[in-house]
């Protein structure tokens, strides 16, 4: 199967099941006779702008960036609901900023972080659930805290 038809089947996927862990998605696609390494779909997954949200039960389960099963929206706003918080100005750390993030979506605010503020970074750490931005000056933090702060109320 050629990559495009298999990132439309990822998606397919997860927009009709209710799928909790990357495990979970690897039995479906297994069903439909795709045999895939847990690598290859974490690269799809990213690729195609796939990130964990609520569900009716209260559980995160994989979804698009946006509810609807269009195109995934490029940009800020279509993440302002996986940013948990933000951590405030903190004296001897001015140029470090802390962001909590719905688990498994760090890599997608990463990716929006490196677009918009490449040249105010000095480092950006990410794991599952978190990233630590460390600015290149006290300044440059201000500006992407206040700029992330605004993304988290949907205004940027």
């Amino acid at each position: 199967m050629k990559k495009n038809k298999r990132l439309e089947l990822i998606k397919k996927m997860v927009l009709t099941h209710a799928v909790e862990t990357q495990h979970d998605l690897l039995k479906l696609l297994n069903e439909h006779g795709l045999e895939l390494t847990q690598a290859t779909i974490s690269r799809d997954m990213n690729e195609i702008g796939i990130v964990k949200i609520p569900s009716g039960s209260g559980r995160y389960v994989y979804g698009l960036s946006q509810d609807s099963g269009k195109k995934v929206i490029q940009g800020p706003r279509s993440i302002k609901s996986t940013i948990l918080g933000i951590s405030d100005k903190t004296e001897g750390l001015e140029q470090h900023i802390y962001l909590k993030v719905v688990p498994g979506n760090s890599k997608l605010i990463k990716r929006y972080l490196l677009t918009d503020f490449s040249e105010a970074i000095f480092s950006l750490i990410a794991d599952d659930d978190s990233l630590l931005l460390i600015a290149k000056s006290e300044a440059d933090a201000s500006l992407i805290r206040q700029e992330v702060s605004l993304w988290m109320k949907g205004l940027a």
